[in-house]
């Protein structure tokens, strides 16, 4: 007998190809910071598609129907709270959302319009894989 706990026929990991990948759509308009994010969420076995504005993030959500939305709130093309409200219209799925000057105001409208949570920016890694982790998981997402 292994002197480990666990010897490597009782515990084994679970392989990333077998399990469901989650579909996370980031809708930030700094290319810089869409590409963070992408490459962090993907790293963690999501995919993921980027929008840059409020028309492609709409066009992209009716396609592709993610699982969870990354918003911005400060959108070139519309306020991040309409998209949000939107969004939840078509389907209701978890929407995070993002700001960088975290205006009280702007971030109420965002939770009045539907968005489960919110993070300032700039986004920690580990904070956004644990949230997305949270929503992922949680009943309103299956």
């Amino acid at each position: 007998m292994s002197q480990f706990p666990y010897s490597s026929r009782e515990f084994t990991l679970p392989s990333i190809g077998t399990a469901a990948r989650s579909r996370v759509l980031v809708v930030e308009s700094n290319p810089a910071a869409a590409e963070i994010a992408v490459l962090v969420l993907a790293a963690a076995g999501h995919e993921v598609i980027s929008a840059g504005n409020a028309k492609h993030a709409l066009n992209t959500a009716y396609r592709w129907n993610p699982d969870l939305v990354l918003l911005e709130l400060a959108l070139p093309d519309r306020p991040g709270a309409d998209l949000c409200r939107q969004l939840m219209s078509h389907a209701p799925i978890p929407i995070i959302a993002t700001s960088l000057d975290g205006d009280p105001d702007v971030i109420a409208d965002a939770y009045a319009a539907g968005a489960c949570d919110y993070l300032p920016k700039p986004l920690r890694s580990g904070e956004l894989l644990d949230r997305i982790g949270a929503h992922l998981a949680a009943p309103q997402a299956a």
